[in-house]
This record gives structure tokens, C-alpha cells and sequence, in this order.
């Protein structure tokens, strides 16, 4: 289950950039208000992507970055056109 929640998350990042923006910025409000309850193991794992995002930033992407995540997650998203 927790891939799949997390694999969720990683989807609604990629397809939606403003909940990208506010899940980098404040990741409780951004899931909370997207009607996402994690448990504490999936949270742990949002912070360690949010960590590997900050990591990679300038060298990719973090559209690209997070399609290289969710594949991990087997999700394959269809990326936002904006």
C-alpha cells in the first residue's frame, strides 16, 4: 500500500506543478489539502524524495526528476503541458 500512496503522490506532483510547488514548500498542508492521509512510513519517504529533489536541482529537472521517481514506483503519469 504504501508504494501505491506514494506512487500516487509522485503522479499528482508531475501532473499538477502548483501541488509540486506546495508539496516542495509545505508538504503536510499540500497532502492534507489534496485529501492524501499518509501514514508516518509514507511520509518518511515523500521527505526523502523531497531531499533527492533539492539534491538534483540544476543538474535535471525536477519534472524529470520525479518521472525517474515514479517509475521506481512503477507510475507512469502523463507530465503537465504548462
Amino acid at each position: 500500500m504504501r508504494n501505491e500512496m506514494v506512487g500516487a503522490v509522485v503522479r499528482r506532483a508531475i501532473e499538477h506543478p502548483e501541488f509540486r510547488k506546495r508539496l516542495v514548500a509545505d508538504p503536510q498542508e499540500a497532502l492534507r489539502s489534496h485529501g492524501f492521509a499518509l501514514e508516518s512510513a509514507e511520509m518518511d519517504e515523500i521527505e526523502k524524495i523531497r531531499t533527492s529533489l533539492a539534491a538534483h536541482q540544476g543538474s535535471e529537472s525536477i519534472e524529470q526528476r520525479l518521472m525517474s521517481i515514479a517509475a521506481q514506483y512503477g507510475v507512469h503519469p502523463h507530465p503537465s503541458t504548462s
